[in-house]
């Protein structure tokens, strides 16, 4: 019975996981891919500067889109940024400085080009926006303009200068029932700490205190001391250590049956959402293993 709902549940997280948000990379490809659709065999296509947050991001969407053509179809021929610079300059001057897409499709003309794309990057709720829009140069008129949607990854994170900046340090409260009882189920309360030693991964212990109040004959109070390891499999709004995980925990449990104490190995895994709201979260977790066999809780705290 436990070993199905464990299979269960991995496969739900699996496919929510699979149901994530695409990445900047995926948009990408997409993108290349519209386009190419618009363009016609050795057609020249000028791909403008994207505007974003950073040098660094818009270098990334136009080399990535440009290599993206290419792998679509090689018979589409892409001119960028370094063979603008001497045709855009002097529009600039002759324009006082202006960029416009007036400015774009004069130089895309002296280029000899037949297309010319450009657009923006926007952030937006729990993701960012890529805006897109195809010129046709001889008629000045859209061929295309359209938006694409795309999640936080530790790659847009790198790109936009702050890949380092995440809380690595969380501790919390927990509340719990459990198989902690001999006949029906115990509540529990305890407390978490975790490391992060990577974006993914994490380090942490918990003390958890069950008391079995339905047992009539004997008092049963478990103390559970655990290790855990903790590997996040999916983080839908992008921030590291954050989203669903899975999680190996080791340790040992102290029974202390009508004021015997007795230990024996605590063993199992786990699986779970962490909520990030700022510096706070909140954290659903079940749990399976021995000898509580299976446990559902909430843990709530703070990151720092």
């Amino acid at each position: 019975m436990n070993r199905k709902i464990v299979t269960t549940l991995i496969s739900m997280l699996l496919c929510f996981s699979l149901s994530a948000k695409e990445k900047i990379d995926d948009v990408i490809a997409r993108a290349a891919e519209d386009i190419v659709q618009k363009c016609g065999a050795k057609s020249i296509l000028v791909i403008d500067d994207f505007e974003s947050p950073t040098q660094k991001m818009t270098l990334y969407i136009r080399e990535q889109l440009a290599d993206s053509i290419y792998v679509e179809d090689g018979l589409v021929t892409t001119v960028t940024r370094e063979h603008m610079d001497i045709a855009e300059k002097e529009l600039k001057f002759q324009n006082s400085g202006l960029v416009s897409e007036k400015t774009i499709l004069s130089v895309a003309e002296r280029l000899g080009a037949r297309f010319a794309v450009f657009g923006r990057l926007e952030e937006f709720n729990s993701g960012f926006i890529l805006r897109v829009r195809m010129l046709d140069v001889k008629t000045g008129g859209y061929l295309s303009r359209k938006t694409y949607e795309f999640g936080y990854s530790q790659k847009t994170a790198q790109l936009l200068g702050n890949a380092s900046s995440y809380k690595k340090v969380a501790v919390g409260g927990i509340g719990e029932i459990n198989k902690n009882s001999i006949e029906f189920i115990a509540p529990a309360l305890g407390f978490s700490f975790d490391f992060s030693l990577w974006r993914k991964f994490s380090l942490g212990a918990k003390v958890l205190v069950s008391y079995d109040y339905h047992e009539k004959q004997n008092q049963v109070l478990t103390i559970e001391t655990l290790g855990a390891l903790r590997y996040y499999i999916v983080s839908f709004s992008g921030e590291p250590v954050s989203g669903m995980y899975l999680e190996a925990q080791a340790g040992a449990s102290l029974l202390l049956v009508d004021s015997k104490l007795k230990s024996v190995f605590n063993g199992g895994g786990a699986a779970g959402y962490r909520l990030t709201l700022g510096s706070f979260f909140i954290e659903p977790e079940l749990r399976f293993g021995y000898p509580y066999m299976c446990g559902a809780g909430l843990a709530a705290g703070i990151r720092f």
